[in-house]
């Protein structure tokens, strides 16, 4: 997921979204 950039961003917010649920 290194190699993603743009994503990145969007990605970890998702991520601490679904983890927070």
């Amino acid at each position: 997921m290194s190699t993603l950039k743009k994503p990145d961003l969007s990605d970890t917010k998702l991520r601490a979204k679904l983890a927070k649920g």
